[in-house]
C-alpha cells in the first residue's frame, strides 16, 4: 500500500496508515485519478525548469467519452511570468503534450481513463508579465531575382 499511497497522493508522502484492521481497495476514486495525473503533469513541468509556486495546475473530471471511459483534463494557470522560462514553455505546448500522453499512455493506472488535454492560462495580472507586445508575426517572401 504505501508505493501507491505515495504515488497517487500531491505530496508524494504516504499518509499515515489507521491502527488496527483495515481493508485495501483496487478501485481507484476519481480523486486518487487526479493526484496521479496532477503528479505526471507537474512533474512534467518542472523537468521543463518552471517552479512549482510559478504554476497552478488543477486536474478535473469532465465527462465519460464515447466508451465509457472517464476523461480528464489538465488546466495549467502561469502565475510568475519568467522572461525565460514561460515564453519557452508556451512555445513548445505540443511537445509538453506529448510528452504527458506519453507518460500517461504507459501508466497502467490510467490506462482505463482518456487525457483530454492541457489548457494553459496566463492573466495579465499574473506577476511580471509583459505589458506590450514584444514582437510580430512576420511573413518572408522569396522575391525571384531580377523580379521587382
Amino acid at each position: 500500500m504505501g508505493i501507491i499511497s505515495r504515488v497517487l497522493s500531491r505530496t508524494g508522502i504516504a499518509p499515515h496508515p489507521s491502527r488496527g484492521n483495515s481493508t485495501v481497495s483496487s478501485e481507484f476514486i476519481d480523486r486518487d485519478i487526479e493526484n496521479y495525473y496532477f503528479r505526471i503533469i507537474t512533474d512534467c513541468l518542472k523537468r521543463m525548469l518552471v517552479p512549482a509556486e510559478d504554476m497552478e495546475v488543477i486536474i478535473r473530471r469532465a465527462r465519460a467519452d464515447r466508451y465509457g471511459l472517464s476523461t480528464f483534463s489538465a488546466y495549467v494557470r502561469i502565475l510568475k511570468w519568467d522572461p525565460v522560462v514561460t515564453p519557452v514553455l508556451l512555445q513548445n505546448m505540443p511537445v509538453v503534450d506529448a510528452r504527458i500522453r506519453r507518460l500517461i499512455k504507459a501508466s497502467v493506472i490510467l490506462e482505463q481513463t482518456h487525457f483530454s488535454g492541457l489548457w494553459f492560462q496566463v492573466s495579465s495580472n499574473a506577476e511580471g508579465t509583459p505589458t506590450s507586445l514584444l514582437g510580430l508575426p512576420f511573413k518572408l517572401v522569396h522575391q525571384p531575382r531580377g523580379a521587382t
